[in-house]
């Protein structure tokens, strides 16, 4: 699965853009994938609790344990910004 990250979240992540993620076999939710990330890259939990998130370019909101994903899916980090 591809996660895309943007802004203070690539920061959190190394300065990756896009992460090429394998989906939990056992509970492929976007609940968990956002817990592997933030076991991988612990600088995410300071960013995740106010990123809005994104599956194939459409807006989730909680309960993101009920949003289920596939291989095929682009998950988007996208957290605050501002500017012009």
């Amino acid at each position: 699965m591809k996660v895309l990250l943007f802004s203070s979240a690539r920061e959190a992540a190394g300065g990756a853009s896009e992460i090429d993620w394998p989906l939990a076999v056992d509970r492929p939710t976007l609940r968990s994938l956002l817990e592997d990330l933030e076991g991988a890259y612990p600088a995410l939990r300071r960013v995740l609790p106010h990123a809005r998130l994104a599956v194939n370019g459409s807006y989730v909101h909680p309960p993101l344990g009920s949003v289920r994903l596939e291989r095929s899916d682009e998950v988007a980090i996208l957290p605050p910004y501002s500017g012009g």
